[in-house]
């Protein structure tokens, strides 16, 4: 028992057990949390013709929690991340990232909505292997265009149609321009025998 009694006072004396002593210790030893941050939040591009799709991408750390404002989809903390985005107007993206220990780090992006792209379709020609001196009509459709270029032959805007009489195989061009500097384009070739 004297024995027994000699180790209680020796552990008591060592500030061993389950004083006060030990519970700053234990604190002491547990990491600090880290504060939330965004590592990256951009826009793959920042001008989006009108009508298609652009991306949003997104990286993180140390977040239990992640918005986006306006809201696009459920977000969740990631380390790269990219999902899709179609605004109709220009449109400030903003992402916010939140920890566990109450800290907060937002970013923004701004995204512009331009111009349609044009779009050059439906191009056909009467026959791809004409005499010498016969007549080739090369036709077409667009959308969202500003100005058309075709040639060569005489080119009639009202019918969207390039009217020749090649002397030798030529190929017909066609380019559509939209806004925003845009442009598609296409041609055919007429062989002449």
């Amino acid at each position: 028992m004297r024995y027994a009694l000699t180790i209680l006072a020796a552990l008591v004396s060592a500030n061993c057990g389950s004083g006060p002593s030990a519970v700053k210790a234990t604190a002491e030893s547990k990491p600090k949390a880290e504060p939330a941050k965004i590592t990256q939040f951009y826009a793959a591009d920042s001008k989006i013709p009108r009508g298609v799709k652009g991306s949003l991408c997104y990286g993180v750390e140390h977040a239990s929690k992640v918005e986006l404002s306006p809201a696009v989809e459920t977000l969740w903390p990631s380390a790269v991340r990219c999902f899709e985005i179609s605004p109709k107007v220009k449109t400030t993206y903003t992402l916010t990232a939140y920890g566990d220990d109450g800290s907060k780090d937002t970013k923004s992006v701004d995204v512009v909505v331009g111009s349609a792209p044009p779009r050059l379709y439906d191009l056909s020609v009467n026959s791809a292997l004409v005499h010498s001196g016969e007549q080739v009509v090369v036709c077409f459709k667009v959308e969202n265009v500003t100005r058309i270029k075709a040639g060569p032959g005489h080119f009639d805007k009202d019918v969207n149609c390039i009217t020749d009489k090649p002397a030798k195989t030529t190929t017909y061009k066609i380019t559509a321009y939209g806004g925003d500097k845009q442009m598609d384009s296409g041609n055919v070739t007429v062989k002449v025998r």
